[in-house]
């Protein structure tokens, strides 16, 4: 059977839902399709739940510019559709006087990012403010929070309904072709849509390749420990701690969500497939990491909560890779647009992202 169709969306993560939001928001009859049975059960589930500062990425990169435009985005849809956060801020910790440099670049990094509230922290300060922790310095990002992950899905599903948009669950996407126009193969349906979007996430690359779209393609898988101590009455930490970020990572980070519960992660564990098992071989790594500025770390109070897969377009030791976020002009493929290798910081860039698929099909 053959039906056609005005925009379809590939996946129902968080980019995709502010995709199709984005598209149905000026009047396109819009499908958003989810090979599961719910909304964001993959990579968007499975984070840290970080509402970015922009403080990382290379000036000019789209992973600068679309953090910090989605930071403000999504700070405001919070606002307007009640979904519960936290603008916590997030301290990053020199642990030795080695770090101090790369401390430094942090901030003209961010500062050329336009991202212009960092405060230096004297290690006096850092420990005022955050008794347990230790370091030679700080850098404080007032704009860095954390969100409802399940309540921002859910928002967004439903604006995406409420303009007349569809998600539909249960929908593999099993190829995507283009001769004279682009097709969509859905199990035994080929759909014919005026615009494809490849928001599919961990099996984007995969499609892009039906189309002749070469994407390298890796995965990193992170551990998260939640951090349970009995005796503490009252919050353990105010504020998100970073360590020094490495080439692969941001680091292993104390996160302390909307309802006050205390997590550590992520670490970066490349694997060669999908899966979400629990490596609890990895508890030593943690232990080493966070120990690093919080000595007083209880080993026994961390717990084994959850894990997340990254999908990378670098493998182990090449550094940095920025969205690779392309529309007909890039792709050579009319009516097709991908938004391919969308890791940290996406949560955060993701209605900004949406923003930009628009101005994409508009080009």
């Amino acid at each position: 059977m053959v039906e056609t169709a005005d925009v379809v969306v590939i996946g129902a993560g968080v980019v995709g839902l502010a995709a199709g939001r984005a598209f149905a928001r000026l009047g396109r009859d819009v499908l958003v399709l989810e090979r599961n049975s719910t909304i964001g059960g993959e990579t968007s589930s499975r984070n840290s739940g970080v509402i970015h500062g922009g403080i990382y990425y290379p000036n000019k990169s789209l992973k600068a510019h679309l953090c910090v435009r989605g930071k403000q985005l999504l700070y405001a849809f919070c606002e307007e559709y009640d979904v519960e956060y936290k603008r916590c801020g997030k301290i990053i910790v020199a642990t030795d006087q080695s770090e101090l440099p790369q401390l430094r670049n942090l901030e003209q990094r961010a500062l050329a990012n336009g991202v212009d509230d960092l405060h230096r922290l004297k290690k006096q300060t850092v420990q005022h403010l955050e008794p347990e922790i230790r370091c030679e310095e700080g850098l404080l990002s007032p704009s860095t929070g954390v969100v409802d992950t399940s309540t921002l899905l859910a928002r967004l599903q439903a604006d995406l309904e409420i303009h007349g948009g569809e998600l539909v669950p249960n929908t593999l996407v099993t190829g995507l072709s283009y001769s004279k126009e682009i097709c969509l193969e859905v199990e035994d349906l080929l759909l014919k849509p005026k615009l494809v979007i490849n928001c599919a996430g961990l099996s984007a690359s995969s499609l892009a390749r039906d189309l002749g779209i070469n994407h390298e393609q890796f995965f990193a898988k992170g551990h998260y420990y939640e951090y349970r101590l009995h005796s503490i009455n009252k919050p353990l930490f105010k504020h998100l701690i970073y360590p020094i970020a490495t080439s692969e990572t941001i680091g292993i980070h104390i996160t302390v969500d909307v309802h006050h519960n205390v997590k550590f992660g992520p670490d970066v564990q490349w694997i060669q497939d999908v899966n979400y098992e629990f490596d609890e071989s990895r508890k030593s790594v943690f232990v080493n990491a966070i120990k690093r500025y919080y000595p007083n770390l209880v080993e026994d109070a961390l717990r084994p909560s959850y894990t997340g897969i990254r999908t990378k377009l670098v493998s182990e030791g090449q550094g940095f890779a920025d969205f690779r976020i392309r529309g007909p002009k890039e792709t050579q493929i009319p009516g097709y647009i991908e938004a391919v290798g969308v890791d940290s910081p996406g949560l955060t860039s993701a209605l900004a992202i949406g923003e930009y698929l628009v101005a994409l099909d508009s080009d």
